[in-house]
């Protein structure tokens, strides 16, 4: 089996390349994958790049260029429930994006069964449980903005997210076309508020950390070297 982890930047990436055997670096229209293996799964890992754009062509990428079978895309956000803390994992049950209505994304239904929301793999979500009591399995929102307080209680009204991101959305999309499994796991770096730039700065090193070691261990039960 062939694994693609995806991350947006290379606070998020690092955490995982160390995790990886004996990595070999392959340059491909601008982005480095580090091919290796994890736990006994052939892996590419990658940093995407922030944005919805960054991320679509590297999750098509990984699926067209390296033949991966299901992605993991692993990370920061920014929360939006009164129900999760910083460095709390929210693992993406649904997945849509808040700056662009699905009937422009699906005009005229030209895109048969594209869902007004997407989801992580139900079979890959089950391996997060139990893993630890700080995961959470619900919403996350994905826009081309690093969401503030400005913006943040329309989006809380609007969407009941769990959280806010920029990737997640338009790798899900891409996974459905390609109908692969997909796996979210988010870890919280900030709470999109007034005060989110300089709280994530605070937080995103400890909290990339955190959603690879969910992801070690997703990982760990999918290879069965689970101890």
């Amino acid at each position: 089996m062939k694994i693609g982890i995806m991350c947006a930047t290379i606070r998020e990436l690092t955490p995982v390349v160390e995790k990886m055997e004996n990595p070999v670096v392959k340059h491909v229209w601008k982005r480095e994958y580090h091919c290796g293996r994890l736990h006994g799964l052939d892996a590419v890992v990658v940093m995407g790049g922030v944005g919805k754009v960054n991320a679509a062509v590297t999750a098509q990428e990984l699926i067209n260029r390296f033949g991966v079978e299901k992605i993991f895309f692993t990370g920061v956000a920014g929360g939006l429930s009164p129900q999760v803390q910083i460095g709390d994992v929210i693992i993406g049950q649904s997945i849509l994006n808040h700056d662009i209505p699905y009937e422009l994304v699906n005009d005229q239904n030209q895109f048969p069964g594209m869902p007004e929301e997407f989801s992580s793999d139900p079979q890959l979500t089950d391996l997060c449980r139990g893993i630890s009591p700080r995961i959470h399995f619900g919403r996350i929102i994905t826009g081309d903005a690093f969401i503030t307080g400005a913006q943040r209680d329309d989006l809380i009204c609007r969407f009941h997210p769990l959280c806010v991101d920029m990737e997640s959305a338009a790798v899900a999309q891409v996974c459905w076309f390609f109908d692969l499994p997909l796996l979210v796991i988010r870890s919280l770096s900030d709470h999109a508020d007034d005060d989110a730039h300089e709280v994530y700065e605070a937080n995103v090193a400890s909290s990339s950390i955190g959603a690879v070691e969910v992801l070690d261990r997703v990982l760990q039960k999918l290879s069965g070297t689970a101890e």
